[in-house]
This record gives structure tokens, C-alpha cells and sequence, in this order.
């Protein structure tokens, strides 16, 4: 890979490149049209928060900041290819590093330079696999009326380890970070659909933790070997045994994966939703995850999570709130157990571990 990405090729050639690829803290960022009214339209889609400024200066003067001009590579236009003539001008946010990395790619309307497709490509199996799973979520969501109005349509996939991805129309309307009427309405008409009552020690999401922590025996410091037994303990004891009620999950919950028009949630980013897990996840992700990144105190994040407990319990009634505590504990291992096993257990400081950990360790002191 060369400065500018998976997607684009190095070309300043008398000036002639058609985008900038930025990078920012070491690593490659954004890679943006340097025509204004396209770049305008990808910072609006991507929002990539307090850095905005300074890359929208990097590409105004590109040299004095080390960014690189490029144009599209073989790659990206393979895609274009697939899809057909309607698209213009790309945008790009790199995936950054891991396992789960992947592009993704803003394809715009060639007559007005508006959102048009939003492509997601990677290399490898787990990125093949994610992207497999993403477009048969959509396929099946898309055949059921009630759900169908909610996300977004699939235009195109392909899939193979080599070079997968998945191209979707963009999803029109506003980002809300409030867990309101829209998005309960959602999770209400998405759980109904696919709920079923089975026992927890035969669900997805309890053979899916089993083998995630086999993976991870011997590589985790002694400190999360512990909390992962403690609380894995404690969901045992509270869950096996009887038939209870599971639901899907999109497992990626979040405000930025959600847009809000005319009262109605629509919904992106599939890639990580699954049967047979626990009625809250999704509502705990919502309003947890963005704590978490932002490394708000254990005290807080105590608090929010026991009002959530409360709102849920309110909106989803006592069946789908069944022993909420410990299905908080369970959403807490569920998203540690893939963060662990997405960098294989190594001993990394990263924002949701070190939040969610304090408050796994809060709740098995109870």
C-alpha cells in the first residue's frame, strides 16, 4: 500500500491529481476530491469531528502539510465498473488498522456532487465475512414490510477474500444522539421480527462468547483472564438453565450509524448484527458506547446505565427486561470479547476496554 491507500495511486505529476490523501497523527485519514463542492460534501457525510480543520487545511496547501495528491486506482474503479456510469467524484475514510479494517468509500452524484452510494471494501476472510453478513441482513430485512422503510438499499456486493465489498445507497436525514421515539419504534419492530424463546446456553450469543474466550486462553494479562471468568460466572448462574426470550441485535447501535427523518430511524452498517442475543444490547450500545469513547468516570456511567435500565423496562416491558442487570453485564463481555479478539488479546490501552472494564469490575463487586 502506498501513501494514498488501498483505493487511489500517487500522481503529482505537473499538479494533475485529482484527489489529496490526507494523513493525520502518522496514518492515512481521508482521501478527499480537491474540487470544493465534493470535498464540502464528504465532510458533511463523515464527520470526522475536531480534526475537520486542520485536514480541510491540508488540502488547501497539500505540500507545506505533506499530503499526497493521487488519483483512483485499478481497484476503485473496478467498483465503479460493477455499479455502473452514475456515480462522479469518490471520497474515502481509511479503516486504520486491525483486523476488522475496512475503507469506505463516498461515491457522488456526477450532476451535483451529493451522497450517492456508500461503498465498504477491505481484504481478507473476517472482512469478507462481515461484508457477506451485512448484504444477506439487508436482503432479508428488505423482503419484511415493517422493516424494509428502515435501512438502506443494497445496490451491489461481491464477495471473496481478495477484494470484497458492499455498495449502499446513502441514507438521507439528521443525526440524533438522544435515544428517543424513533429509534425505540425501530428496535421494537426489529425485535418482534426475529424473537424466539430458547435457552441462553444453547443461543448464538453464548456459543459465539465460549469461543471467543478459547481463542484468547494465554494471550489475555492475568487482570481480564479474571474479570472475563468472574462475569461470565455471574450471566451463567442467572441465565442457563430456563428458556428465555432472544432477539436479533444490530451490535453496532450508535448514533452515527442511525439517521432520523420524518420521525423514522433509518439504519446502516449491518456488517456486525447477529440472532439470538439479549433484548438490551442495542440500547445499552446507543447510549453507552459514546460514553465510553469519550472516557466519561465510572460514577457517570454507573448512573446512565441504571437510568437506561429504568427507560427500558418502561418502553420494552419486564419479558424483554428479564434479569436486566446481568444482561448488561453480558452486552459489557459481549463487546470486550470482540474488541480482545480483534487485536488477539494484546495488552492495548483503548478508550472502551478501559471504560468498560471499571464498570464490569463495578458490577461484580455488587
Amino acid at each position: 500500500m502506498d501513501e494514498a491507500g488501498s483505493f487511489y495511486r500517487n500522481d503529482d505529476r505537473d499538479r494533475r491529481g485529482t484527489h489529496v490523501a490526507l494523513r493525520w497523527n502518522g496514518r492515512l485519514r481521508f482521501t478527499v476530491p480537491r474540487q470544493s463542492a465534493a470535498q464540502a460534501a464528504c465532510w458533511r457525510t463523515f464527520r470526522p469531528g475536531p480534526i475537520e480543520y486542520p485536514l480541510r487545511a491540508m488540502t488547501r496547501l497539500p505540500r507545506l502539510f505533506g499530503a499526497v495528491r493521487c488519483v483512483e486506482a485499478a481497484r476503485l474503479i473496478s467498483i465503479r465498473e460493477a455499479i455502473g456510469l452514475e456515480a462522479g467524484l469518490s471520497c474515502c475514510r481509511d479503516g486504520g488498522p486491525g483486523v476488522w479494517s475496512k475503507d469506505t468509500i463516498l461515491l457522488l452524484d456526477r450532476a451535483a456532487n451529493k451522497p450517492l452510494y456508500i461503498v465498504k471494501a477491505g481484504f481478507g476472510e473476517p472482512i469478507d465475512s462481515l461484508l457477506q453478513n451485512e448484504a444477506s441482513w439487508l436482503q432479508d430485512m428488505r423482503a419484511r414490510q415493517s422493516l424494509a422503510h428502515h435501512i438502506p438499499d443494497l445496490v451491489f456486493h461481491r464477495y471473496g477474500a481478495d477484494s470484497p465489498f458492499i455498495v449502499q445507497r446513502v441514507l438521507s436525514g439528521r443525526l440524533d444522539d438522544r435515544l428517543g421515539d424513533a429509534q425505540f419504534d425501530f428496535l421494537q419492530k426489529f425485535q418482534k421480527q426475529y424473537s424466539q424463546t430458547i435457552r441462553f446456553e444453547e443461543s448464538k450469543l453464548y456459543k459465539d462468547l465460549l469461543s471467543r474466550l478459547k481463542d484468547l486462553r494465554g494471550r489475555l494479562a492475568a487482570t481480564w483472564s479474571a474479570r472475563l471468568d468472574t462475569a461470565l460466572g455471574r450471566i451463567e448462574r442467572s441465565l442457563c438453565g430456563s428458556p428465555i426470550l432472544m432477539v436479533a441485535a444490530h451490535n453496532d447501535f450508535t448514533p452515527w450509524n442511525i439517521r432520523v427523518e420524518d420521525g423514522v430511524a433509518q439504519v446502516f452498517d449491518w456488517e456486525y448484527a447477529r440472532q439470538e442475543q439479549l433484548p438490551l444490547f442495542d440500547p445499552l450500545h446507543f447510549t453507552l458506547m459514546p460514553m465510553a469513547l469519550t472516557r466519561h468516570r465510572q460514577t457517570k456511567m454507573v448512573q446512565t446505565l441504571k437510568e437506561m435500565l429504568q427507560l427500558c423496562n418502561l418502553r420494552f416491558g419486564k419479558e424483554y427486561c428479564y434479569e436486566a442487570e446481568t444482561q448488561a453485564l453480558a452486552y459489557f463481555i459481549h463487546i470486550c470479547t470482540l474488541f480482545l479478539w480483534g487485536v488477539r488479546g494484546e495488552a492495548v490501552s483503548h478508550p472502551v476496554l478501559d471504560s468498560y472494564a471499571r464498570v464490569i469490575d463495578h458490577a461484580c463487586r455488587i
